[in-house]
């Protein structure tokens, strides 16, 4: 959802002639677009919202059937008390009536966006990237997408794709996406390339394979992806695990910062290790009964994202805390929501 229509402070406006009058919770008349909040008050919403896509129709459908079985129950033998519960029960029925159709309905206004040739084209080719295939040479798709004069966010999203998966472009490969770049998109572009090219996310190859080394060491891409029944985090992106995910998954084994030390070396920026002592949570720990012991209690763990996190990163956090065995909860602080348009919109020069 926020990546096709984008979600602004749990707010996202989609086409108002796709829903009923009073779905959404405003409708603006300018723009035709009804409005909607997504948070963790709506019960369908936070059962739909770290699901892969590809698991979201077994969830609607479950929820029709169960509100069509209410609907349809035989009230001829109930007794007073149990037809006054029925009835009471009668707005909260309506309410899932109405979350379900608005759903139904943004789970269709993304299929057809994720169904169409262009999106699968772009979704084949950015997996290819990360599966460090083709990534030594200019690639023909983005080449088509220059000659099309296809919008120059997307080109060069893929382009700095392929360069973090080959640990940077060969010069005569960079060389050339600059010159193709430049003539369809005029030399303002080049503005815009100096900016990825400070931030790191478009350079020239050195000798050491950083992603592919960290593909194998740290399994981030999935051969056979599950994503309706996921047992790993790799569902949020289909086949990629988010690095950072992964980084915080290692931290919760024991000796895990410690296992992660050489492989954190390779990536840029520092990485370092601070110990503070806590007396006030150890005596606050021992007032607790004896029948709770300190292994029942979950670790609290704040991950701070500096620069945005995306609410991939998000679900894949809320994936490992929900797993019996790292009894963690998390807090999630980030200094932006992020997504793939937004985050390349700040290094694109008007």
């Amino acid at each position: 959802i926020d990546e096709i229509f984008g979600i602004n402070n749990t707010t996202v406006n989609l086409p108002a002639e796709k829903f009923n009058t009073g779905e959404g919770l405003s409708t603006d008349r300018n723009t035709e677009k009804s409005q909607f909040i997504l948070n963790s008050k709506e019960q369908l919403y936070t059962e739909l919202r770290d699901k892969n896509f590809n698991a979201v129709g077994a969830v609607l459908s479950r929820m029709a059937k169960s509100i069509r079985s209410r609907a349809n129950e035989n009230h001829g033998e109930k007794s007073i008390q149990e037809l006054k519960k029925f009835v009471e029960s009668l707005p909260h029925i309506k309410s899932n009536e109405q979350s379900l159709a608005t759903h139904t309905t943004i789970a269709e206004l993304v299929q057809d966006v994720i169904s169409s040739h262009a999106f699968l084209d772009v979704l084949g080719c950015e997996q290819e990237f990360l599966l460090c295939s083709d990534v030594d040479k200019p690639n023909s798709f983005i080449e088509d997408m220059i000659a099309k004069e296809a919008p120059i966010r997307n080109v060069l999203r893929l382009i700095c794709m392929q360069s973090i998966a080959g640990s940077g472009l060969k010069p005569k490969v960079l060389d050339y996406y600059k010159r193709e770049l430049v003539q369809v998109y005029g030399l303002k572009t080049l503005l815009t390339l100096g900016n990825l090219e400070k931030a790191g996310l478009l350079r020239q190859q050195t000798g050491s394979r950083t992603y592919h080394v960290l593909r194998k060491t740290l399994n981030l891409t999935a051969e056979t992806p599950e994503e309706v029944s996921p047992k790993d985090i790799t569902y949020v992106h289909s086949i990629y695990a988010p690095l950072s995910v992964r980084i915080v998954e290692q931290h919760l084994k024991p000796n895990g910062w410690q296992l992660l030390t050489e492989k954190l070396s390779s990536l840029p920026g520092p990485t370092f290790e601070d110990f503070q002592a806590s007396p006030s949570l150890s005596s606050r720990r021992g007032s607790f009964t004896s029948e709770m012991s300190q292994s029942d209690i979950p670790r609290v763990i704040v991950v701070f994202f500096i620069g945005g996190c995306t609410f991939a990163e998000v679900s894949a956090l809320r994936f490992l805390a929900q797993q019996d065995e790292n009894n963690v909860e998390f807090v999630i602080c980030t200094t932006k929501l992020i997504n793939k348009n937004t985050f390349l919109d700040s290094f694109i020069e008007a």
